[in-house]
């Protein structure tokens, strides 16, 4: 059975990426701005246009395993960065025979970024690049049924997102955030994790060098 995310060319371009993320003189591995970030400040995210903010390859393993165990074939991704979450869910997209990922990015040198990556990961047909306020991009052309939804951008924007894309979520889908440690999480936190409004949620953590992060994976249950 194909399994692309370990395939040599994978495994050496995530080397290369993870080794230039801890370059950057913004990274908090380097003395850069540390969480909890003020994030509602656009400002902020275009002064950190430039650092890579990628998940770790421990959460990015999880992320492929469930696009393969769900057998997903429409995925959502609010926040691209450089791409490196992308390649993740992209290969679980192509080892589950094919599909698309929508990622959408506020910032347009990130998407630049992120398209070579993906390009360079044989993956770039998979994914449809949307540049803007996420609100505004995932408005129109959605598919029908959106098997996989990943929240790795703003914070505070994680629910207003949701509520944007839920009308597509088939049952069973599954959501994933990132980061939900931090602040601003609280109001999607207790909306996924209310039975009420058609989900069951858990809290997960995982490490990257050494380091703790939150994450929720939560499942659609409505309509089932």
């Amino acid at each position: 059975m194909t399994c692309t995310i370990t395939s040599p060319r994978i495994q050496r371009l995530l080397d290369d990426l993870y080794a230039d993320a801890e370059k950057s003189p913004l990274s908090p591995r380097a003395g850069g701005p540390q969480p909890p970030y003020p994030r509602g400040s656009r400002e902020l995210f275009h002064a950190l246009r430039h650092v890579y903010m990628a998940i770790g390859p421990e959460f990015g393993n999880l992320l492929y395993t469930l696009v393969r165990t769900s057998q997903s074939r429409n995925i959502v991704e609010f926040g691209t960065s450089m791409g490196i979450s992308a390649i993740f869910l992209a290969a679980g997209l192509q080892d589950n025979g094919g599909g698309q990922l929508i990622t959408t990015e506020f910032e347009p040198e990130k998407i630049t970024r992120a398209r070579q990556n993906l390009s360079d990961a044989g993956l770039v047909e998979l994914v449809q690049f949307r540049i803007g306020d996420a609100y505004e991009t995932l408005q129109n052309d959605m598919p029908p049924a959106v098997d996989f939804l990943f929240l790795d951008g703003a914070k505070e924007m994680y629910l207003d997102v949701l509520k944007v894309v839920e009308p597509h979520l088939r049952p069973g889908a599954i959501i994933a955030a990132d980061n939900t440690d931090h602040d601003g999480i609280e109001t999607y936190l207790s909306y996924v994790r209310n039975p009420a409004h058609g989900y069951a949620s858990s809290a997960i953590q995982t490490t990257r060098d050494g380091h703790p992060s939150g994450h929720e994976i939560t499942y659609r249950t409505l309509g089932e």
